[in-house]
C-alpha cells in the first residue's frame, strides 16, 4: 500500500511540475480552508471551554478571528495567498543568503577555499531572492518547485518504506519505559 501512495504522490509531484499555477491555486485554497476551520474551532473553543482560564479564552477567541478572518481573504482572493508565499520564499532566501555569506566571512575552521565557495553561494543566493522579489512568477515557480522537492521527497520515502517492508520492534524485557 505504501509503494502506490509513493507512486500517486510522486504523481502529484509531476503535476506540480507541469501545472504550477493550479497546484498553486490547490494550495491557497487548503491555507484558506484550514484556516477557516482553525478559526472556527478557536473561538468555539473560547465559547465553549469552561474550563479555561479567562485570559486563555480571550487568547482563542482573538486567535481564532484573527484566523477567520486571513481565511476569508484567502479564500475570496487566492493570488494575495500566492503572491505572499512568494514573498516568504524570497525572503527566506535573503536570509540564507545573508548566513552564508557571514558564515564564510567568520568561520575559521573550513578551508580557505570552502569558505569561499559557501561565500558565492551566499552571493548568488540573496541574487536570487531579489530577483524572486522583483519578479512575483519567478517567486511562484520557486514555490511551486519546492513543493515538488518536498512531495519527490516524500513519495521515495514511501516507496522505500514499503518495499523494505515492516518489521516489529524488540523490546528488552529488562527496559522500562514511561509514558
Amino acid at each position: 500500500m505504501e509503494i502506490l501512495a509513493g507512486i500517486f504522490v510522486l504523481g502529484i509531484a509531476f503535476f506540480v511540475l507541469a501545472d504550477s499555477s493550479f497546484a498553486l491555486t490547490v494550495l491557497a485554497y487548503t491555507l484558506g480552508i484550514g484556516l477557516l476551520i482553525l478559526g472556527l474551532s478557536r473561538i468555539f473553543a473560547s465559547l465553549y471551554g469552561r474550563y479555561f482560564a479567562p485570559w486563555f479564552r480571550e487568547v482563542n477567541a482573538g486567535g481564532g478571528l484573527i484566523a477567520l478572518v486571513l481565511g476569508i481573504v484567502v479564500v475570496i482572493d487566492p493570488q494575495l495567498a500566492i503572491g505572499f508565499l512568494a514573498l516568504l520564499v524570497a525572503f527566506a532566501l535573503l536570509v540564507v543568503g545573508i548566513v552564508e555569506i557571514v558564515a564564510a566571512g567568520f568561520a575559521k575552521h573550513p578551508p580557505v577555499w570552502v569558505r569561499g565557495l559557501i561565500g558565492v553561494v551566499g552571493v548568488l543566493t540573496v541574487i536570487l531572492s531579489i530577483f524572486v522579489i522583483l519578479d512575483s512568477s519567478l517567486g511562484q515557480l520557486s514555490l511551486a518547485f519546492i513543493m515538488a522537492i518536498v512531495l519527490v521527497g516524500v513519495g521515495v520515502r514511501d516507496i522505500a518504506h514499503g518495499i523494505s517492508g515492516h518489521r516489529p520492534v524488540k523490546i528488552e524485557s529488562g527496559v522500562v519505559t514511561k509514558v
